[in-house]
């Protein structure tokens, strides 16, 4: 089994430097592709008061294949709920870990045998329950093709 600051050290801050990069990452490119979206759009407008020409076309063409690829990310890759679910994850580890190096809530008052236990099993619990969420099954679809 772990020692106290190995499994710390090893599990769980480096599980909650990997939900924070992982936070900051999808963030990121949430916002990117949102401003990108944006820019495109607002300049479909100015492009158009361009003399008719060939290149003003392609360039609008362009423009509006950036904006369906933006959108296309958003609704596949799900940003907003992958961030929420790295937000609530982090914020579990970072309450238990807490809870545990205070030796307070449900560790107050007991052995440090029961107590590293305890953590293990909340980490282990909120790991499992992470896993769950990623292999959820993916919608299946209402009308068949054929």
């Amino acid at each position: 089994m772990y020692s106290d600051f190995n499994y710390l050290e090893d599990r769980v801050d480096k599980r909650i430097k990997q939900h924070k990069r992982k936070g900051f990452f999808l963030s990121f490119f949430y916002y990117f592709f949102f401003l990108v979206q944006i820019l495109s759009a607002a300049a479909l407008p100015l492009i158009t008061l361009l003399p008719d020409t060939i290149i003003k076309n392609i360039v609008i063409s362009s423009i509006g294949v950036v904006i369906l690829m933006c959108q296309l990310l958003f609704n596949g890759v799900n940003f907003k709920e992958k961030i929420q679910d790295s937000k609530e994850t982090l914020h579990v580890l970072e309450t238990e870990k807490y809870l545990y190096l205070n030796k307070s809530g449900k560790y107050a008052q007991k052995s440090s045998d029961e107590t590293m236990d305890i953590f293990v099993g909340e980490i282990e619990k909120c790991f499992s329950g992470l896993q769950k969420k990623s292999m959820k099954p993916k919608r299946r679809r209402d009308v068949e093709f054929s």
